[in-house]
């Protein structure tokens, strides 16, 4: 009862910011680019967003610098804060593709699609790899960086799920982008997926090394798959 009725509280502020962010993303996409207003803008909502939900957040290492870029930040999928952490620790515009379900969303998927991300199914292989093939775009010929979950979906269980090769086959068509593994400690517990339940704690984001593609061409796709979730497991520990 006592967590029910905290999260209550919790969400009587969260939802509001929330929404304010979403709103003032919306009409400013139509005055210039999200990449232009991400920063501060995004980096201080996802704090905010975050410290009203009762979380101290931490960073541990940092993200690249953009002129390195572009990157993809490939990290553990654990619940409906990875976003905010990411979007709090990253201080430079990154875009995503994500399930086309939250595209159907009142307000958040109208801002996801003004933000600029592109929808993914889980199901459709085929539409997926199309998809893939046309979010290069953002790679190469935008410059910008992206996240992408190679799980897919955020675990039931808390433990990582196993990295499928979709989003590898990306990097390796495009070979333009260095891969930063990232490690999210404390979003499970936060909340999870099949729960509206929030729990005070911590949480905090740890950055591995980049692989660029030099580092990577020369090797398969379940190679670069392995590696890549190794590096991941390893930022957990």
């Amino acid at each position: 009862m006592i967590k029910k009725i905290l999260s209550l509280f919790v969400y009587i502020f969260f939802v509001p910011i929330f929404f304010l962010a979403m709103f003032l993303g919306i009409v400013l996409s139509y005055f210039t680019h999200p990449r232009n207003t991400y920063y501060p803008l995004i980096p201080l909502f996802s704090r905010l967003l975050m410290a009203v939900s009762l979380q101290k957040f931490s960073v541990k290492g940092s993200a690249p610098p953009k002129k390195e870029g572009p990157f993809i930040f490939m990290f553990n999928h654990e619940s409906m804060y990875d976003v905010f952490m990411l979007g709090a620790a990253i201080p430079y515009y990154i875009n995503s593709v994500g399930w086309e379900g939250v595209f159907k969303w009142p307000v958040f998927g109208y801002f996801a699609k003004r933000y600029g991300a592109y929808p993914i199914p889980h199901n459709n292989t085929d539409k997926a790899i199309e998809v893939l093939n046309v979010a290069k775009k953002i790679l190469i010929e935008d410059g910008d960086s992206m996240i992408l979950s190679p799980e897919g979906q955020r675990t039931l269980t808390g433990r990582i799920n196993p990295f499928k090769k979709g989003v590898f086959h990306f990097a390796k068509s495009t070979n333009v982008a260095s891969i930063v593994p990232v490690g999210l400690i404390g979003a499970f517990k936060a909340n999870r997926r099949d729960s509206w339940i929030i729990n005070p704690g911590k949480l905090e984001i740890r950055f591995g090394e980049a692989i660029t593609p030099n580092e990577y061409k020369e090797l398969s796709v379940e190679e670069l798959r392995d590696l890549v979730q190794e590096k991941v497991i390893n930022l957990l520990d």
